[in-house]
């Protein structure tokens, strides 16, 4: 009976093509959604599985109540007295941020990054050594653990243990997406004592380098590292991981923590409010939204949002089904009435038409495959995958998981038109179709209109997302950033870079930052003015040389600009905002004026002279207060205005000339209009997210409408035969048709535009520089969606119309 019910339903699919394709599009779009929310959710739990121990391992994370959320750091302290001192912890260890350097080798040098641990970091994870003592790797002073492909590029096919290297620390992050370095300092020779398994370990810790943290204490005697070894408020430096003896619980090692904490800083005012907390290894991927993260993650509050949208279209989707089964029930009446006066219970259709849903549902899975191959591509190659690392590579456990939900999705789907359609009386069905109407359907209704408010709110919001985002490539920063290549200093001096850079020809002009304005970094100074009973006020201060407005275009509405020379440190430039902030109503009343900063007092500052307002930044409403300092020991950017004629050739005699000052390290260098692009690259990216989102669920929508509109038409056949023998046109056939439809997308558009609104308005109102959000966007997502919406209603309704109403009133 299987077979007959498959060989039947398969029949059934063939017969009715374009009714099949459009339930079949319908799933396929909305399951290759859903598959690709499960790809990432997979690629996520995947993090952290080859650890042996995963299970009893807890990253301790800090709070406080002045905090906005809690920190994934710890203080260093914590890890020996956890391993020491509770009985709770059968071992700890520590990962010390700080190492960002060159490992120097035979003259060729390597960037690595990593962090300071001991010896009980292979007891807790599972990192293997394909070379080296696990127990003694970590254990001296100046002894480090590479991975192998560092060992690749730095040693070649020689045995890289036993072997000693020059490291030179830069200053460079641990944490992605933060470049720049600071001066060079020699840490001396480093021994490698271990090699990292050449393993693909699915980590949440990415590294090149493990020193052994004795050789911090090394480091701090000769004033290289700052000591953090007995600090127990240092909260931003250090990751604790703690192994949790067998049978303890995480109830245990917080109460623990708690304990520990309130015996630590119950007289330290400013920590009264801390907390200590245990984070399962195994729930931070994807876990809560931390501060200081090693690598950027997606909070689990993401996935949530993303799997109640992609439920919320395969919802929709299984209802589309649903709806297109019971228009298309008058087609199929007879057919049930003959099988049932056949013999056939009720028992026997329902299975019937459950096979029909479970093949156009298994059709949809091999479809949705092919539409994910591509989906997952688009996804992989969006700019925000180089910060979140996905791979988004399935298993077993995955593709039949996929089977699995695809035969769950064709029961879901075809349970209601199943129990319905086997319902049917026989002796009715055979006698008059006409009789088996199933009602105004008004939950039908109610669900349209829900599936067309959901589009509506996806269309507006895409639209005014994708406006934002043009507005920031379109947006006047009150500089000009053409032409400009900021070269990546890489610890080499300025003032030899610019001497032999400067005479590149092609080379305009040639200036100095620390940090790349609107880049999404900056750093903060508090200044008063000398002898003032005010409080210090918080700037924005960017080092930069006296060739730095120039090369800019800044403007100067007041004043002088930066000198240059070994005093030019005891001089400002200020904007516009900060004369502001200090409560003078013109530019030249600050000119002149005496500040010292916070925890410096013995320092002067001058200001010299006002800049006009520019933007540093985009995550603020408005523009701060700033101040612009010549401090040539903390430059790490030189920016090269060149002439805009042959780019291609300056660039490989800057590169040429560069190699003369630096031969180990690469020309590093963004121009400067790509690197503000990037600043919205994500906005384009969630663009293509939801306008991806907001087709399916049109798309789906409009399936539903046509699904209602066929089952309309379906039964409104002799009603329109006789209209037209009485004298009807078609427009007024349509319109007759139509009306119904019509006031659902307009209940639709009242509900959808004021949500829409409301909705995108709470995030809109934080961002700076934001368009207007006004009629017009929500106008042009109507039109949009009423256009479509149409189009779908008239596709039916006029075919109708123009039906030879002889034929119609035939039909019986």
């Amino acid at each position: 009976m299987v077979f007959n019910y498959l060989k039947v339903g398969l029949r059934n699919i063939l017969r009715y093509k374009i009714f099949s394709f459009i339930n079949a599009f319908g799933l396929t779009s909305a399951m290759s959604v859903c598959m690709l929310i499960m790809l990432m959710l997979a690629d996520q739990r995947s993090y952290d599985q080859f650890n042996m121990n995963k299970h009893s391992i807890y990253r301790i994370l800090c709070d406080r109540a002045d905090f906005r959320h809690p920190y994934a750091t710890s203080p260093f302290p914590l890890a020996g007295t956890l391993k020491n001192e509770n009985t709770v912890v059968k071992d700890a260890t520590h990962l010390v941020t700080g190492i960002g350097g060159d490992a120097l080798y035979k003259g060729k040098s390597i960037e690595m990054r990593g962090y300071f641990t001991d010896p009980s970091f292979f007891n807790i994870f599972s990192f293997e050594l394909g070379k080296g003592n696990k127990e003694e790797a970590l254990r001296a002073p100046n002894s480090m653990v590479i991975t192998a492909g560092i060992a690749r590029q730095l040693f070649g096919d020689e045995d890289a243990v036993g072997k000693t290297v020059e490291f030179t620390d830069r200053g460079l992050s641990i944490y992605t997406g933060q470049g720049g370095a600071g001066t060079p300092v020699k840490w001396g020779t480093y021994t490698i004592t271990g090699i990292i398994a050449d393993k693909k370990y699915k980590s949440h810790l990415k590294f090149d380098v493990l020193v052994s943290s004795s050789s911090m204490q090394v480091l701090i005697d000769s004033k290289k590292y700052g000591d953090i070894s007995t600090d127990w408020k240092d909260l931003y430096h250090c990751y604790t991981y703690a192994l949790i003896n067998p049978g303890k619980r995480e109830s245990d090692l917080n109460a623990s923590l708690d304990r520990l904490t309130l015996a630590t800083y119950k007289d330290i005012p400013d920590f009264r409010s801390f907390r200590l907390t245990g984070q399962r290894l195994t729930h931070m991927s994807p876990g809560i939204l931390l501060g200081n993260e090693p690598n950027i993650t997606l909070p689990r509050v993401v996935y949530y949002f993303l799997s109640l949208l992609a439920l919320v279209i395969m919802i929709s989707a299984c209802l589309n089904y649903t709806n297109l089964s019971i228009a298309r029930a008058l087609t199929r009446a007879k057919e049930i009435g003959v099988r049932k006066v056949n013999g056939a219970t009720r028992k026997n259709i329902v299975f019937q038409f459950l096979s029909e849903s479970i093949l156009i549902s298994l059709s949809a899975l091999i479809m949705a495959l092919l539409f994910l191959f591509v989906l997952k591509t688009a996804f992989l190659h969006l700019w925000v995958n180089q910060y979140l690392h996905f791979d988004l590579e399935g298993n077993l456990t995955v593709y039949f998981s996929f089977i699995g939900f695809a035969l769950l999705i064709g029961l879901l789907s075809g349970i209601y038109p199943a129990l319905y359609l086997s319902g049917f009386q026989p002796a009715k069905t055979l006698r008059n179709l006409t009789g088996m109407r199933p009602g105004k359907f008004g939950m039908r209704k109610i669900l349209s209109v829900t599936q067309f408010v959901i589009s509506l709110v996806f269309i507006i919001s895409s639209l005014l997302i994708l406006n934002q985002s043009t507005h920031f490539l379109k947006f006047k920063y009150e500089f000009n950033p053409k032409n400009i290549v900021n070269v990546d200093l890489q610890g080499n001096s300025y003032t030899a870079v610019s001497s032999v850079l400067g005479i590149v020809p092609g080379v305009v002009n040639v200036s100095a930052c620390d940090y790349i304005p609107v880049t999404g970094r900056s750093e903060g100074i508090s200044l008063k003015r000398v002898g003032g009973k005010e409080e210090y006020k918080n700037l924005i201060i960017l080092h930069t040389d006296e060739n730095f407005t120039d090369n800019l275009e800044l403007k100067l509405v007041a004043g002088r600009k930066l000198p240059a020379g070994s005093a030019s440190g005891h001089y400002l430039l200020v904007n516009e905002a900060a004369v502001r902030a200090f409560g003078y109503k013109y530019p030249t009343e600050i000119i002149g004026q005496v500040l010292t900063s916070e925890g410096d007092d013995s320092t002067s500052l001058e200001v010299i002279g006002v800049l006009k307002d520019f933007h540093m930044n985009l995550d603020h409403d408005r523009i701060q207060p700033m101040v612009l300092q010549n401090y040539p020991g903390l430059f790490r950017f030189t920016n090269i205005k060149i002439a805009s004629g042959d780019t291609r050739t300056t660039l490989a005699n800057l590169e040429a000339k560069w190699k003369t000052i630096d031969p180990v390290h690469p020309f590093k260098y963004q121009f400067f209009d790509d690197q503000l692009a990037a600043t919205s690259q994500g906005f384009f990216d969630i663009v293509s997210i939801l306008g991806f989102l907001a087709f399916i669920a049109v798309t789906i929508a409009c399936l539903g409408m046509l699904g209602m509109a066929t089952y309309n038409t379906e039964r409104r056949i002799k009603e329109v035969g006789i209209r037209k023998v009485l004298g009807a046109n078609n427009t007024g056939l349509v319109l007759l048709l139509s009306a119904a439809f019509i006031r659902i997308l307009l209940a639709a558009v009242l509900i959808a535009a004021p949500l829409s609104y409301l909705l995108n308005n709470l995030w809109l109102q934080k961002f700076p520089n934001r368009v207007e959000f006004g009629a017009g966007t929500i106008l042009l997502g109507t039109l949009i969606l009423l256009v479509l919406g149409l189009i779908t209603i008239g596709s039916q309704t006029l075919r109708a119309a123009r039906r030879n109403p002889v034929n119609a009133i035939r039909i019986d």
